[in-house]
């Protein structure tokens, strides 16, 4: 296995400091706008829009659905300040808060709103942070020694270790599950896919993504396979179901049997190849941005397409010297269909820049320095993003008399940050 390097372009977090900033002062108000001094010396100027649409008390949000009960245009209009803002104890929590009393259209209203609140939203950046965690994300490539953790089963089931094979997955995109016992069943189908261990696995993050492939599915070599994943040959290092309009987050693979000869699982951090392309030829990656690659699969009376770049940028969050930080890659050339005619016509230039660009990442993530390759011991279960970490699969043969027995499924991304927001209690 080889090693995992702390990004250079890891975001320097300072959501921690500003959760715990306290309100010291309204500097000045209006009718447009409310602005508030905080105990470290900052300066924010909150729009009253904002504000009052943001107003939690049981007018304008459902304590019980914690449903929002009017639209923005709905308060968008003649909304001013009744009288002057003020800062009032909140006794649970002992911080200062902000109260405002509105009128519009001869209705009044008021609104509390807390230090902690106030400082979550005093920044774009701040507010990403507290939902998307980016800036703990960790790439790994030949210059560190990454080496994935294993949890065992039943922690993972009862809850204790759940919290970190989550964190993990934030971090480093892949983690692996040992100790699973045998399965009790023979073979899979839809009435019984609730009875597998993998399905176990994944329910802790929600509700199981189904496919075509059904709720689970099984991996093993058969004559003419649909997949190339159900062949002993190969597999080359791809990521799953890119001719979906909405891919997996999550991938789980249940490893049964795995006693043949070879068939190592090699994983890759798409991030790291991304982001050195980045680094070394701007204009490539750049074109790797605007160029679509499009996916499809057209086989056993199923037709899918989708067609979209290698590497998508999350505009929202901005690194503070290199730009848009990387929200997820997409990368699978046993299921890239091909080009649109004319593109190269269009515009040669960006085009010969992709395929610089689409060189130097599959030099890097094809670098066996910078994956982690691994035979995955039986009864063990790796998860990891599929958004995020190329997953492939050496040759094997059963000439050992030896079997190989994987069984999967996917998870929506939704329902996996769903979680790490509630773990980190945000």
């Amino acid at each position: 296995m080889n090693g995992l390097l702390r990004s250079k372009i890891v975001l320097q977090s300072n959501f921690s400091s500003i959760r715990t900033l306290c309100i010291s002062s309204i500097e000045s108000f209006n009718n447009d706008s409310i602005t508030l001094k905080f105990d470290n010396g900052q300066s924010i100027a909150y729009n009253n829009i904002f504000l009052r649409d943001a107003c939690q008390s049981s007018d304008s949000v459902d304590p019980y659905s914690k449903q929002k009960l009017f639209s923005t245009p709905q308060i968008g209009q003649n909304l001013k300040l009744k009288s002057e803002p003020k800062l009032v104890l909140d006794h649970n929590t002992k911080e200062p808060q902000l109260q405002v009393q509105w009128v519009q259209n001869g209705r009044d209203h008021f609104s509390t709103y807390s230090s902690s609140f106030l400082a979550k939203y005093a920044s774009r950046d701040s507010v990403r942070k507290a939902k998307f965690f980016d800036a703990e994300q960790v790439y790994w490539d030949k210059s560190t020694h990454f080496k994935p953790e294993f949890v065992d089963y039943h922690s993972y089931i009862d809850g204790t270790a759940f919290p970190q094979v989550v964190h993990n997955l934030n971090k480093y995109g892949l983690c692996f599950v040992d100790n699973i016992p045998e399965p009790q069943l023979e073979s899979m189908n839809e009435e019984n896919s609730s009875q597998w261990p993998v399905a176990a696995l994944a329910s802790k993050f929600g509700y199981i993504k189904r496919t075509f492939y059904g709720t689970l599915f099984d991996v093993r070599n058969e004559k003419e396979a649909k997949n190339i994943a159900n062949t002993s040959t190969f597999l080359p290092l791809h990521m799953d179901l890119l001719y979906y309009e909405s891919p997996p987050g999550l991938q789980l693979l249940h490893f049964i049997k795995n006693s043949t000869l070879g068939g190592e699982n090699v994983f890759a951090d798409s991030f790291a190849a991304a982001h050195s392309v980045r680094s070394e030829d701007p204009e490539a990656y750049e074109a790797l941005k605007a160029i679509p690659i499009n996916y499809h699969y057209d086989n056993a009376n199923e037709s899918y397409y989708y067609s979209r770049p290698l590497i998508i940028e999350n505009q929202g969050v901005l690194h503070p010297n290199e730009g848009p930080i990387i929200d997820h890659v997409n990368y699978s050339p046993p299921f890239q269909g091909p080009f649109e005619l004319g593109i190269e016509d269009s515009d040669p230039k960006l085009f010969q820049n992709f395929l610089r660009g689409l060189t130097k990442f599959e030099e890097a993530v094809n670098d066996p320095q910078n994956q982690i390759q691994i035979k995955t011991p039986e009864g063990t279960c790796a998860i990891f993003d599929n958004r995020r970490v190329l997953h492939s699969r050496l040759e094997f043969s059963d000439a050992n008399g030896g079997d190989r027995w994987l069984m999967g499924c996917y998870v929506d991304g939704d329902s996996y940050r769903s979680k790490l927001r509630v773990l980190k209690n945000v």
